[in-house]
């Protein structure tokens, strides 16, 4: 039928147009922005999707981060000890010395200043020992988390106290003066390998621990990086597929738009009918 006041083929060549400009845009959006998803109308559950894995990622990152804050906390400490474990082995050094049948009451005395040097040294370890400006050898036990949040697993260091109370040490129970009899070196030596022993077991499970950060910051790196990968599949623009379907668009608009104007010079037929 020919009608001038309907033209169906240029409504149905304007609809194509309005959906492949539509499907343009989109592809435009995509292709600056790098991302599937630019609105959620895109993809609603894809978006919901990576915005948990978005929370998920920062967490885990945040807890990788305090991993690595922990093993460097836990380092400086086992640091510290090793130079209190080499300050005890100079203090039992002298003792062992001190016991030598050559060695006069003067020369002890000599010995002990230095002990007592070692001694106040092994406190100022103790005192001045800090992470982020916080005492670390004091006794005091520290917690990170593994997981995405504070519900996943804590891990506490070992409390490591590093006074003389704790190592059972005074500077009267281990002088190694002029007055001290064999006996009484025999104690101090027996004092001080005490104390080795302490500061080792605490340097032992420093060290467990340390090994087990390693562990820990491997896995979440891991972890991190899968759950990275799955979001970016989600997310994320394919550019093969999003410059293809901008081609196709392109050529689809530029078709509709042509045929729009060729449904429209269509009707200049029935002109034709009125001049006859």
């Amino acid at each position: 039928m020919s009608s001038i006041n309907t033209n169906f083929a240029a409504i149905k060549a304007r609809s194509n147009l309005e959906k492949v400009q539509r499907e343009l845009d989109t592809s435009i959006a995509r292709l600056s922005s790098g991302k599937r998803i630019t609105r959620a109308k895109d993809d609603a559950a894809g978006l919901a999707i990576a915005g948990r894995m978005e929370s998920q990622i920062r967490g885990l990152n945040m807890n990788l981060r305090s991993a690595k804050d922990g093993q460097a906390l836990v380092d400086t400490q086992e640091g510290a000890m090793t130079e209190i474990s080499s300050i005890l082995q100079r203090m039992r050094e002298l003792a062992v010395q001190a016991t030598s049948g050559s060695v006069a009451n003067a020369d002890k005395d000599y010995m002990q200043v230095e002990n007592k040097a070692l001694l106040q040294e092994i406190v100022a370890i103790g005192v001045n020992t800090k992470f982020n400006d916080t005492q670390i050898l004091a006794g005091a036990a520290f917690s990170f988390y593994t997981d995405i949040d504070v519900a996943g697993t804590a891990i506490t260091t070992v409390t490591a106290a590093m006074t003389l109370a704790k190592l059972n040490m005074t500077t009267a129970l281990v002088s190694i003066g002029g007055a001290r009899t064999q006996a009484g070196i025999a104690e101090v030596l027996t004092i001080v390998d005490k104390a080795i022993a302490r500061v080792d077991d605490k340097r032992a499970n420093l060290g467990a621990l340390s090994n087990r950060f390693d562990h820990i910051i491997d896995n979440l790196t891991n972890v991190v990086a899968n759950t990275e990968a799955a979001r970016s599949r989600v997310i994320d623009a394919d550019f093969a597929v999003e410059t293809t379907q901008l081609t196709r668009n392109t050529i689809l608009q530029q078709a509709a738009t042509s045929m729009i104007a060729q449904a429209n010079s269509s009707k200049n037929a029935i002109l034709a009918l009125l001049q006859n």
